[in-house]
């Protein structure tokens, strides 16, 4: 520092009241005038130290070295006190600094634990500094001390600094991130939610915070479902009944996954035959899904498919491996014919039906085959029947525009219809519907289905939801943007338009 400016200092009145003003000024200001602007505050902090540490240097205060005896025992006890609030005050401004740049680093929450320890470290060399230039006593001697302390510490609390060192090592290794799903050994799983000295907290699926401590999670099996580029794979084991061949249980369980509309395309989903025995020919579906999390949705909807398709087929589910019964022997081959009245009994929509209008209405049921790619309904045709999937997978896409490929909005397994618009308002359909595999449909014509929508107005109002719902999907799809409530308008609209259309107003 310059020495006249230095001397012009000195000539004023005694420095040490100029850095307890500075002291003062500072601890105002972040307090009173700055508190809810924390670059300003942490302006002043600093300048507020750059003073106070000028005017120990104009009265001849060294931080770093021991307090000469002097006569004045005030004047000894405000030096040694500034001297401490020195040392404190450029550690926290330091652990500050460290802090605000892992901020910057823009990983606040993952650094936290990292952070604390710095700043522990920080805080104990402050400490020790005190202790040297403060009180002028020797430091070796009481590390050495501490050391007896630290071996006696840590052998009570083994547990506890397993927790702490293992916590450090995941920190540096960070095998995951919070927000990250993960599985450990022993079934548990769930979303991390932050990692500290101690322990990990984990968000489980049913809603519970997990603590995990981190010497537990150091030695565990871990599986960081969130970092894969390709999706979360998930298998389902599907039994049939013996008599069924291999290669026409694939077939079918195939289309099953054809028709699920929750998990990816790619990788590939597949089936594999895992035994065949007098009981069971038992078979494993792998498939993969966005996020762990849309597992359960996709289970479900995929077991919902594996039953629609195999009663499809005619194909039973086995019994349980631990079943001590049989099967009962397989009914005669129903005829054909009773398949329109076996459709109309497990279609949700037609459960208001009684039983003779269900009669009355099988006879009217007309039976078409497809084969892969034939295309059912093209885009802007409109249909004159209400088809029903019998059996098989149909893929419903919806046009994008000049110079785009088709969209797909919709997969169609056994018991889905479509045909909607042109039946209910007339109008064109927005979707084109091909086959991915070969199967039956069955169409009823809009001329026969016109009287049962009078009769039971909730069926057309069903069909309706179904097509507003289909048409909201494809929006949300290529427009990335949330159509619920266009959804509910349009089946408004459908709702009102069907009512006029057949005379139920």
């Amino acid at each position: 520092m310059n020495t006249d400016f230095v001397h012009m200092l000195s000539q004023l009145p005694d420095p040490l009241l100029f850095a307890g003003a500075f002291l003062l000024a500072g601890f105002l200001s972040t307090r009173f005038f700055f508190r809810d602007r924390p670059i300003w505050r942490g302006l002043c902090q600093v300048a507020s130290f750059a003073g106070f540490t000028i005017m120990l240097v104009v009265a001849g205060v060294d931080p770093f070295e021991p307090t000469p005896p002097m006569d004045h025992t005030l004047k000894f006890a405000a030096i040694s006190v500034f001297k401490i609030i020195w040392w404190l005050a450029a550690s926290w401004l330091l652990v500050g600094l460290l802090r605000m740049m892992m901020v910057f680093e823009r990983q606040p929450n993952e650094t936290r634990f990292l952070q604390d320890i710095v700043a522990g470290i920080v805080y104990v060399t402050a400490v020790f500094a005190i202790i040297a230039y403060v009180f002028d006593l020797p430091i070796r001697g009481l590390l050495a001390a501490s050391g007896v302390i630290a071996i006696v510490l840590g052998l009570a609390l083994q547990s506890t600094l397993g927790d702490v060192f293992s916590g450090i090592v995941l920190n540096f290794a960070k095998p995951y991130h919070p927000g990250d799903w993960v599985i450990l050994d022993g079934g548990l799983q769930g979303r991390i939610v932050e990692t500290n000295w101690r322990a990990t907290q984990i968000l489980t699926p049913s809603n519970d915070l997990a603590i995990v401590p981190n010497n537990i999670i150091a030695k565990a099996k871990i599986i960081n479902a969130s970092r894969s580029a390709t999706g979360h794979g998930l298998t389902i084991v599907v039994r049939l009944e013996p008599m069924v061949t291999p290669s026409r249980g694939c077939r079918v369980l195939e289309m099953a996954l054809l028709s699920c509309n929750r998990i990816l395309r790619e990788p590939e989903p597949s089936v594999m035959v895992r035994s065949l025995d007098a009981v069971a020919l038992e078979c494993e579906l792998q498939f993969f899904v966005a996020a762990i999390e849309q597992g359960p949705a996709a289970q479900n909807e995929l077991f919902d498919l594996v039953f629609r398709h195999c009663s499809s087929a005619g194909i039973r589910q086995a019994l349980p491996p631990q079943s001590a019964s049989v099967l009962p022997p397989r009914p005669v081959r129903r005829d054909p014919g009773e398949a329109p009245r076996r459709l109309l009994d497990h279609l949700p929509i037609f459960a208001l039906l009684t039983d003779d209008e269900r009669t009355a209405l099988a006879p009217k049921l007309k039976r078409r085959i497809f084969k892969a790619g034939d295309v059912l309904v093209e885009h802007g045709a409109v249909a004159q029947a209400l088809s029903i999937l019998s059996s098989g997978a149909l893929i419903a896409s919806q046009d994008r525009g000049e110079g785009m490929d088709d969209g797909e909005v919709v997969r169609l397994g056994p018991g889905d219809c479509f045909g909607e618009a042109g039946v209910l308002t007339g109008s064109p359909s927005p979707f084109r519907v091909s086959a991915l595999t070969r199967g039956v449909v069955f169409e009823i014509d809009k001329d026969d289905l016109a009287p049962l929508l009078k009769q039971r107005p909730a069926i057309a109002a069903e069909l309706g939801q179904i097509l507003a719902r289909r048409e909201a999907t494809g929006r949300a799809r290529f427009e990335q943007d949330d159509h619920d409530r266009a959804g509910e308008d349009l089946s408004e609209r459908l709702a009102e338009r069907v009512r006029h259309l057949f005379g139920l107003v």
